[in-house]
């Protein structure tokens, strides 16, 4: 009978509640030295095309935690993104103040780092981090950011404040296609805007917001820029109860963050998150809460394919029961979509494990579902190539069943097999832009007669996905460590011949072997297999990503580290997104301090 008490205090808690606060009881990462762990707040643009991302210095692999809540790996994305200048550094004697590294390749690959805490004491922390990677031929990309962040330690809680600022570069070195999907490169194009310099294009499949479609000329389509720069900026404040908190735990933070690109689209975010729990005798009640504030501006008003302004509010009461064996929580997400959208988006939030074997096998399972918020930030990061005013709609899945066993056969072997099926109302894909040609009396040829831009559009479907996935990981003394990860997606999309861009089969095997106290190499192969583009009624085969990539460091001292990378040593021209090859094989060497 208390356990019913609770949840239908749950129930009248989600309904009535109206705090203003955060949905997610999240743990916020600091800016790091190398002694601290660090996730940047400016968003990572993601893979180089051109050249594969860099990552910040690996720290040294643990044995893998046996006993906490496992979900799947995410439906939305694919399980990997690749490393391409990952360093191995042998652990000082004592702790190192500052990190700085600094790295060239073929192509003008570039990368460096620098870390340093300005205020490092026990309760007091000040840190500064710049990072830059970036390529600099013909394919074009580069991301700089940096960050300083603050933390202050009281007896019972934790104040952390914190500001950033990044810029992104790049080329929009991709081809464009005509009706029968043949490449356009620049010139190309530009050839047929002077010999036809009277053609006008209608461009479709627009989700009008405020604008309608526009017809462009073939010459305005021909004379587009062929560049892109992207400036971000984010500050934040909040309190926390300590991580091992008694009683009351919760948070409050407000964050604030700006999306501009340079043609003059703006994109302003004030997200206030927070939440708390409570003991209720062995078990905890409690809520976590979200609301994001979005506002839009633009140098040129009339052309903004924006809503002025929209607010997604989100609470997330839950009741949790664990134990030494097993775990289970009890939740509700419900979403309200103020402006635009489905007004409300509610959800299941059921998760549970049960370790029937500790230490050696465990049972986990759930039923979810949740409300994304596809911010301008998030979409361009996840596709830097989108036409420059598309505004991806919000992400609503209702439900998604998920299940899994996890095995530990010996003591340095994790393996965790899953199942995950999801619904989604309105799965987005990416697809090139499509413009058709206005009709006109004067004569032009057929093969010109619909053109597909080197930019993205997206388009959207129903759709169900069912992921099954394995994951491995081997840890032998840090000396060896080998982790593999692999899926197989099948989608059914409602309106679509196939989910566009979406691997049937991914998989990921990487590891790492120090050879010597001062030595070590590592490789990582990366696959996905078959993949579909769209051109207006055409389906095209993608050629598979199959990438393979060796490393290798050395530690002169203890301060100082030689390391270099080979990447897609095969040479192999996959494409992320249609008409964009990634960069062919390609060397990155470097120094790392320590000081």
């Amino acid at each position: 009978m208390k356990t019913l008490k609770y949840i239908v205090s749950v129930t009248i808690l989600s309904v009535c509640c109206t705090i203003t606060l955060s949905a997610q009881d999240t743990i916020m990462d600091r800016n790091v030295t190398v002694e601290r762990e660090y996730k940047p707040i400016i968003q990572d643009a993601g893979k180089i095309n051109s050249v594969p991302e860099v990552l910040e210095p690996t720290v040294v692999k643990t044995v893998p935690v046996y006993s906490e809540f496992n979900l799947p790996l995410n439906a939305d994305f694919n399980i990997h993104t690749l490393a391409a200048a990952e360093l191995q550094r042998e652990k000082r004697r004592e702790p190192s103040v500052g990190f700085s590294r600094i790295g060239f390749g073929n192509n003008l690959n570039t990368l460096a780092d620098f870390a340093f805490p300005l205020i490092n004491k026990p309760d007091l922390k000040l840190d500064f981090l710049l990072n830059h990677y970036g390529t600099f031929a013909s394919k074009a990309h580069s991301v700089t950011k940096s960050s300083l962040s603050f933390d202050k330690y009281f007896r019972t809680f934790d104040f952390y404040a914190g500001v950033g600022g990044g810029h992104e570069y790049l080329k929009y070195y991709g081809n464009n296609f005509d009706v029968n999907g043949s490449p356009l490169n620049s010139d190309s194009l530009g050839s047929l805007s002077t010999n036809f310099p009277l053609a006008n294009y209608y461009e479709q499949n627009l989700v009008i917001i405020n604008r309608n479609p526009q017809t462009v000329s073939l010459t305005n389509l021909a004379n587009d820029s062929t560049s892109e720069t992207f400036w971000r900026f984010n500050a934040f404040t909040g309190i926390r109860s300590l991580p091992l908190s008694t009683g009351l735990r919760y948070m409050a933070e407000v964050k604030y963050n700006v999306f501009d690109s340079r043609n003059g689209l703006r994109e302003h975010m004030i997200q206030t998150r927070g939440g708390f729990d409570t003991e209720q005798e062995q078990n905890r009640l409690g809520i976590d809460l979200e609301m994001d504030n979005l506002m839009y501006r633009s140098d040129n008003p009339a052309l903004l394919n924006f809503w002025n302004s929209y607010t997604v509010f989100a609470m997330n009461p839950f009741y949790s029961i664990e134990r030494d064996t097993w775990n289970i929580r009890l939740g509700v997400k419900s979403a309200f979509s103020f402006i635009h959208g489905r007004p409300f988006n509610p959800s299941a939030d059921i998760n549970a494990e049960w370790k029937a074997i500790p230490k050696y096998f465990s049972v986990y399972g759930g039923i979810t579902g949740g409300y994304d918020v596809n911010t301008m930030d998030k979409m361009f990061a996840e596709n830097r190539y989108l036409f420059s005013d598309v505004r991806v709609k919000d992400t609503y899945s209702p439900y998604e069943f998920y299940g899994g066993v996890k095995i530990k056969p010996i003591y340095n072997l994790l393996l965790d097999a899953y199942v995950d099926f999801r619904r989604i109302d309105n799965q987005y894909f990416f697809v090139n832009k499509e413009y058709s040609r206005v009709a006109s009396v004067i004569p032009f040829p057929n093969y010109i007669s619909t053109l597909y831009s080197n930019r993205f559009n997206v388009i959207y479907s129903g759709a169900d996905h069912l992921k099954i996935g394995v994951r491995a990981n081997y840890n032998l003394r840090n000396i060896i460590n080998v982790q593999l990860k692999g899926a197989y997606n099948k989608w059914d999309v409602s309106s679509e011949a196939y989910a566009w861009n979406k691997p049937k089969w991914e998989g990921d095997l990487s590891t790492n072997v120090r050879i010597t106290r001062n030595f070590s190499v590592d490789a990582n192969v990366f696959v996905e297999g078959e993949r579909y583009a769209k051109l207006g009624d055409m389906s095209v085969r993608m050629r598979p990503k199959v990438d393979i990539n060796l490393g290798a460091s050395y530690s002169y001292s203890n301060w100082f580290t030689f390391f270099a990378k080979v990447n897609n040593l095969i040479n192999n021209p996959y494409q992320n997104f249609y008409g964009y090859d990634v960069q062919g094989f390609n060397v990155l060497a470097g120094v790392a301090f320590s000081f």
